[in-house]
């Protein structure tokens, strides 16, 4: 690597590519009464705020929000590089999250990337384009009365509760497609290999992006943190409950389709063995045949029984006994 191309520590640099989108600010405010949606990066220190920014291009504009709260350089850099490992990171004034994530739109799966930090307060959310999967947020402002009555790490817990419930939707949609694989290799004994390839890499992928968020959001909540309130703990186990079961559903149908494979594998030699079996046994008939065409096919001088005015029957009858006998020995054999 050349050392130009090294980008030092703290460097914001947007790595994504998405560049063309305008980055857009959205902030919701809210109390037990009301929920309102200001502009830019101001706090009112008696209110909850939920802040989305869409299009990571701007950084300039971004790095605003370090004047209104304490974020690490670093972990801003992490939100920048959309090339990150799923992870979560706890410290004393906040949560940091970032992670690839799946979701189900018109019966295709779209795959998108976030970020996410959570103060006492507020919550911030980093995202390269404008995520469908929380296009509905407004609406639990404005009719979930709860969300606007609990702790704001209640919102942080609504937000990972849809993310779960999009990657559920896309795991039953793919467990569909291996069920569907699966009888079909049981009453064709084949498959589309190509089709059953990709289903079986959205499945990896989708357990990529499950575990990591599982395993790590159980470290995170198994710390004591005042990010975290008594008053929520029942919905994080909830949480806690449904990834765990996703990931283990997930690990079954990984083997599942591993075993689906190794089947139609094993399908597929065992059809191209009964293709050469076939191939030989023919082979096997005609070599004697091919022997005495050629012995009575020499040129002799004195051979006596081509002279025999019925030899070309008493010959062809020979060949017919020889290979009829040689199919019911290998039928008796179980060769075939």
């Amino acid at each position: 690597m050349k050392l130009s191309t090294y980008f030092k520590p703290k460097t914001m640099i947007y790595t994504g590519s998405f560049s063309h989108i305008a980055t857009q600010i959205k902030h919701w405010q809210y109390d037990m009464k009301k929920v309102e949606l200001v502009e830019g990066f101001e706090f009112d220190p008696n209110m909850k705020h939920y802040i989305q920014v869409v299009g990571l291009a701007d950084v300039d504009k971004i790095q605003e929000i370090r004047k209104h709260l304490p974020i690490d350089p670093l972990v801003l850099e992490d939100i920048f590089n959309v090339n990150q490992r799923n992870k979560f990171e706890l410290n004393d004034l906040y949560l940091f999250g970032t992670f690839s994530l799946s979701y189900l739109e018109e019966q295709v799966i779209k795959n998108d990337y976030m970020s996410i930090l959570m103060f006492p307060n507020v919550i911030v959310s980093f995202h390269e384009t404008q995520p469908k999967y929380l296009e509905d947020i407004h609406l639990l402002f404005n009719e979930h009365k709860e969300l606007r009555e609990l702790p704001a790490d209640y919102l942080f817990f609504q937000i990972m509760d849809i993310i779960t419930d999009n990657h559920l939707e896309v795991y039953d949609y793919l467990d569909l497609a291996v069920n569907e694989f699966e009888a079909q290799l049981l009453e064709t004994k084949s498959i589309e290999q190509e089709d059953f390839y990709n289903v079986r890499k959205k499945m990896l992928e989708l357990k990529n992006n499950v575990s990591p968020i599982a395993e790590q959001l159980e470290k995170v909540l198994s710390k004591k943190s005042s990010l975290f309130n008594s008053a929520t703990s029942t919905y994080f186990e909830d949480l806690k409950d449904h990834l765990q079961r996703l990931d283990n559903r997930l690990n079954q149908s990984r083997e599942i389709t591993r075993n689906l494979l190794d089947l139609h594998m094993n399908n597929q030699s065992t059809k191209m063995n009964k293709i050469m079996a076939t191939l030989t046994l023919f082979s096997a008939t005609f070599i004697p045949l091919s022997f005495l065409t050629g012995f009575f096919g020499m040129n002799f001088v004195h051979f006596g029984i081509l002279q025999y005015e019925l030899a070309v029957y008493l010959f062809s009858g020979i060949c017919i006994v020889i290979a009829v006998g040689m199919v019911l020995f290998f039928k008796k054999k179980n060769w075939f």
